[in-house]
C-alpha cells in the first residue's frame, strides 16, 4: 500500500501540531479527516512512496507564490513535479507588501525587495493624515516587491529543485478511471510574450494541487464551493524623481466611500515608480470609479506621473469551503 508522509509546505498555512505529527507516515487509505479551517500538510521527503516502481507524479496548477512554493517543496522531496502557469510574466495587482517574517520563511534574497517601508500614513476622507508606522521596531520594515519579480523567482527556484515548469493554460482534468489509473490533465501550450495559444496536450499525474486563484478551474472540478472575492485594480505610475523621494520609504492608505466602501486605496513605492490602487468586495462594478478617486486624492503627490502599467484581478478573501478530495487512492488539494 502506498503511503504519504506529511510535512508543511514552505510558506503555506500550517496545521496545528495536535492534528498532525510531521514525523508520522499515514497510509493513503487512512489519511485523517481534515478540518475545513486548517491547511492539509502533504509530505515530500526522501522516503516519498513509489508508485509502480516510479516516483509519485504531482501537478501544481498555478504559478504564484503558493504554487511556486508547493512545487519547490515537492520536487525537493523526490516527487516528480509539474508546475503549470499560463502567464509567466503575470503579476496580480496586490500592493506587493510583505511582512518581514516572510523574508526568512521563504528564504528570499534581499535584492528582490524594492523598498523597505518604515513609514505609513492613513489618510481620512477629509485628507487628514495619521502616522501609523510607530509600532515598527528600529530593525523592522515592510518589504515592497513587484509580484512579477517575486513569483518568477519562486518558480525559478522550483525549477532548480527539479520541478518541470510548463508555460500552458490548464483547461480541465479527467478523473481516474480505475484504482491504478491517473488523473489526466488537459492544457494548451502558451506563449506568455505573444499571448499565442499552442497545441492541446495532456499530462498524467497521481495527485493535483490547485493554486490557480479566485477563478480556479481545479476548484470547480472538485466542487470546492463559492466564496467572496475582491476585485483589485492598480496602476503603476512613473512619477518625477523629486516626487519619488517623498515615497522612498513611505506607504499611504486612503479610506473613505469615494475610494472604496469596504476596502482602501493605496500608494505604495516600487523600485522606480509607485503603485496606485484600490479594491472592493461589495461594489465590483464601480472599481474604476474608486480607482479614479484614489488617484485624485493623491493627485498633488503624483503630479506629472505617467501610467506605465494597468492591472486588475480577482483576489480570494478566504479559503473555499471544500479544500481537498481524497477517494482512497488519489488526492486533489486546493490551496
Amino acid at each position: 500500500m502506498a503511503s504519504i508522509s506529511l510535512k508543511t509546505f514552505v510558506g503555506l498555512r500550517q496545521s496545528s501540531s495536535d492534528t498532525y505529527n510531521s514525523g508520522h507516515v499515514f497510509p493513503v487509505k487512512h489519511l485523517p479527516a481534515q478540518p475545513a479551517s486548517r491547511g492539509l500538510r502533504i509530505i515530500a521527503g526522501k522516503f516519498s512512496p513509489k508508485v509502480a516502481g516510479r516516483n509519485l507524479r504531482v501537478a501544481v496548477v498555478g504559478g504564484g507564490p503558493a504554487g511556486g512554493s508547493a512545487a519547490e517543496t515537492l520536487s525537493k522531496g523526490g516527487i516528480e513535479t509539474f508546475l503549470i502557469e499560463r502567464k509567466l510574466d503575470n503579476c496580480k495587482p496586490c500592493g506587493g507588501a510583505i511582512p518581514l517574517c516572510m523574508v526568512g520563511e521563504f528564504d528570499l534574497p534581499l535584492d528582490i525587495i524594492d523598498r523597505r517601508v518604515t513609514k505609513m500614513k492613513m489618510i481620512s476622507p477629509s485628507n487628514v493624515a495619521v502616522d501609523i508606522g510607530q509600532t515598527l521596531k528600529p530593525h523592522e520594515y515592510i518589504g515592497m516587491v513587484r509580484r512579477e519579480v517575486l513569483d518568477s523567482y519562486l518558480r525559478e527556484r522550483a525549477s532548480a529543485s527539479g520541478a518541470t515548469v510548463i508555460n500552458g493554460l490548464f483547461l480541465k482534468m479527467d478523473a481516474p478511471k480505475g484504482p491504478t489509473a491517473p488523473y489526466v490533465l488537459h492544457y494548451t501550450g502558451y506563449d506568455s510574450k505573444t499571448g499565442g495559444v499552442g497545441e492541446r496536450r495532456t499530462l498524467e499525474v497521481d495527485a493535483v494541487i490547485g493554486a490557480d486563484g479566485a477563478n480556479s478551474r481545479v476548484a470547480k472540478f472538485i466542487g470546492a464551493g463559492d466564496y467572496d472575492y475582491a476585485i483589485a485594480f492598480q496602476e503603476r505610475i512613473k512619477i518625477p524623481d523629486d516626487k519619488m523621494v517623498y515615497y522612498e520609504n513611505l506607504a499611504e492608505m486612503y479610506v473613505g466611500d469615494d475610494v472604496s466602501p469596504d476596502f482602501y486605496g493605496w500608494v505604495f513605492p516600487k523600485c522606480d515608480h509607485v503603485a496606485v490602487g484600490t479594491g472592493t468586495v461589495t461594489h465590483k462594478s464601480d472599481i474604476k470609479k474608486f480607482q479614479l478617486a484614489t488617484r485624485l486624492r493623491a493627485k498633488e503627490k503624483i503630479l506629472g506621473g505617467k501610467i506605465i502599467r494597468v492591472e486588475a484581478h480577482p483576489i480570494p478573501e478566504h479559503p473555499r469551503p471544500r479544500r481537498f478530495v481524497y477517494n482512497g487512492n488519489y488526492l486533489i488539494y486546493h490551496l
